[in-house]
């Protein structure tokens, strides 16, 4: 029976292992995670250090080749398309599925260009298209009433929070079908983070996000769907709300109760 199900990221049996160097053997860092994220949807993935987490944001947009020597095994597919084929030029791919890191950046120059620079590398040139997404992300990150009279500031000037919440908005200026955050709270005071939360719930009409994170709650609070990862593997994936009041392997209810992590 056909389903409508419109799945945005696919994992089957994803394997990722450090390359080995002499005198330390090569250590496994996911073994066989399988997963599926509707589209309009946001995956919290949760797990203690060191369980894989990262790595496998990483691989989703093929960051972690650029850094790291290692080996994939499996399937990622993003809409339906597999981004670890000869058809799939990595640099299209990071337009498609953007990334958003742990600790606050912003480009060493206005918030006005830190928003445009992507258009502009794909040929947006009109000032009135320009300004347009300039509002329209600024807005959708929560920023917009901040930053509104005072653009042309340089962007490093801004406090923490109001860089990350640019780095979500210069993010979405290339409309990206996925957007991965890894961490983007764990140095934010408690109101830059309620703000980010709120742009994430807002978000999902449009754009479907996958949130590392290591704040129990706040998965809770903004995901549909959460993982739990350790030691490379995924222990159990389910609704949020279910997950939370009554998940189905012992050593997830061990995290969540904090017995360890």
């Amino acid at each position: 029976m056909p389903s409508d199900r419109n799945i945005m990221l696919k994992a089957e049996k994803v394997g990722y292992s450090y390359a080995s160097s002499p005198g330390k053997p090569a250590e496994q860092a996911l073994i066989d995670i399988s997963l599926e994220v509707d589209a309009g949807t946001v995956l919290a993935i949760i797990g203690p250090g060191r369980s894989g987490k990262s790595t496998f944001l990483r691989l989703v947009n093929r960051l972690q080749e650029v850094s790291h020597d290692g080996a994939m095994t499996g399937l990622i597919q993003v809409n339906g398309f597999d981004i670890y084929s000869q058809e799939c030029d990595p640099f299209r791919l990071r337009r498609q599925v953007a990334f958003v890191f742990d600790k606050p950046r912003a480009l060493d120059m206005s918030i006005y260009d830190n928003v445009t620079f992507g258009p502009r590398l794909t040929g947006i040139s009109s000032k009135s298209e320009l300004d347009a997404i300039v509002e329209k992300t600024l807005r959708a990150a929560f920023l917009w009433e901040e930053v509104k009279d005072r653009l042309t500031l340089d962007a490093n000037r801004l406090s923490g929070g109001q860089k990350q919440r640019l780095a979500i908005a210069r993010s979405l200026a290339l409309k990206p079908k996925l957007l991965l955050l890894d961490e983007p709270c764990s140095a934010l005071d408690p109101i830059s983070t309620a703000a980010i939360e709120q742009a994430l719930t807002e978000l999902k009409t449009s754009t479907t996000c996958v949130l590392v994170t290591n704040n129990t709650k706040q998965a809770a609070r903004v995901a549909d769907i959460t993982a739990f990862f350790l030691m490379a593997q995924m222990i159990e994936i389910g609704p949020t709300e279910r997950l939370f009041r009554s998940p189905s392997d012992k050593r997830t209810d061990d995290y969540l109760s904090g017995r360890f992590g």
